[in-house]
């Protein structure tokens, strides 16, 4: 039996959430190893999933639902505050996280990283998702989904 994979893992927070939310859109998923920090996917064991509810009023509300296991969840909590600095993430999308520790491996990057998100941030004006890896407070490698490439950010 296959593990299942972060994008599988999103994907399970995606139904739970929009089971009780329909309208809800990802906003981000936030992984962190359990165990400190790590270079390898298989590790991040923790996740916290980000959405934007539309809730009819004039400012949008926020859900946000937390693993209590492997592709297990808790039942989602709703902020009636929106969650800011991110556009929505056109769910799915392709590139997994393993992929993207490759990605940075290949670009020379080999310090362990405290936990990996995958957003679309709205200060970067593009049109996809980046998984961002915390190595440190102020150090972090985006890797763009589509294009591949890894940048650093201070």
């Amino acid at each position: 039996m296959a593990t299942l994979n972060f994008i599988g893992r999103v994907n399970i927070a995606v139904r739970l959430v929009r089971e009780q939310y329909p309208n809800a859109e990802l906003y981000e998923a936030q992984g962190y190893p359990s165990k400190g920090a790590t270079s390898s996917a298989g590790e991040i064991d923790k996740l916290r999933v980000v959405f934007n509810v539309d809730n009819g009023t004039e400012m949008n509300g926020t859900a946000i639902i937390e693993s209590t296991g492997w592709g297990e969840f808790g039942a989602p909590e709703y902020v009636t505050e929106p969650w800011l600095e991110d556009c929505v993430i056109d769910w799915p999308i392709e590139m997994d996280l393993e992929e993207a520790c490759k990605l940075i491996q290949q670009a020379g990057y080999t310090q362990n990283f405290m936990a990996v998100t995958i957003r679309y941030p709205l200060y970067k004006r593009s049109e996809r998702a980046y998984y961002t890896f915390d190595l440190s407070k102020y150090l972090h490698l985006l890797v763009d989904t589509v294009t591949n490439d890894v940048t650093v950010r201070k």
